[in-house]
């Protein structure tokens, strides 16, 4: 008998359900928004930055005329699929046609890269990695699905910097069996090959094999008073 998730679907028809190329079109979206996406000086946390993205990814949708559905949502609680319990919180979600508010969706996890406080410098590649691919890898996030999106915030835009941080310390983690990492990560990203500070990284999850897409994005450049 196939494993119910706690949604009550089985991940071998979530799997079927799921859209061939909708990550690539979910992908290509969050890029070509950003493009023209920008951001107030006075905007610098993580939460804030995505909720005014947000908005921007909808208009975008609205305006591009586009046929599959972008149901776009902030911040939604993940419940652990065999406990019910609460373990932290997805930033957005984008859900394919015929299945908004269902369990078939993308999920893009945001997180800063390249952070200067009072303290000083912190890359904060290690957040990235324990705090977002790992809870996809352990099937926390998206369980039951194909795929999902890790997008890093180049605070500072030194995107050949963050890229390496990044991709040092899915390497210094990869032998941990949370990764579950099944090679080594490659870029560009398959779904955004034109973006060079982008990853594709394969991690084989207790519900099958997982795909996660990585997209950084420089924040100075897109700033305004």
């Amino acid at each position: 008998m196939a494993r119910l998730s706690h949604s009550g679907s089985t991940s071998a028809l979530r799997k079927k359900l799921f859209p061939n190329g909708f990550a690539g079109n979910v992908m290509r979206l969050i890029l070509e928004t950003w493009d023209t996406f920008s951001i107030p000086k006075v905007v610098s946390c993580e939460t804030s930055i995505t909720a005014l993205f947000r908005k921007a990814l909808i208009a975008a949708y609205d305006d591009g005329g586009r046929k599959w559905l972008c149901f776009v949502s902030l911040e939604e609680p993940c419940i652990e699929p065999n406990l019910g319990t609460q373990d932290g919180r997805n930033d957005i979600r984008f859900y394919p046609p015929s299945h908004a508010r269902q369990t078939i969706f993308f999920t893009a996890e945001c997180k800063r890269l390249h952070v200067t406080t009072t303290s000083g410098f912190k890359s904060l590649a290690n957040k990235y990695v324990d705090e977002g691919v790992i809870r996809f890898a352990e099937g926390k996030y998206s369980s039951g699905l194909p795929c999902g999106g890790m997008i890093g915030y180049v605070m500072d835009d030194r995107m050949d910097q963050a890229l390496q941080s990044v991709l040092r310390e899915i390497e210094k983690k990869k032998w941990r069996s949370r990764l579950r990492l099944q090679a080594k990560a490659k870029t560009p990203s398959g779904a955004i090959q034109n973006h060079r500070w982008s990853i594709d990284t394969q991690h084989q999850r207790p519900d099958g094999q997982f795909t996660m897409h990585h997209l950084l994005l420089g924040v100075r450049a897109r700033r305004i008073l």
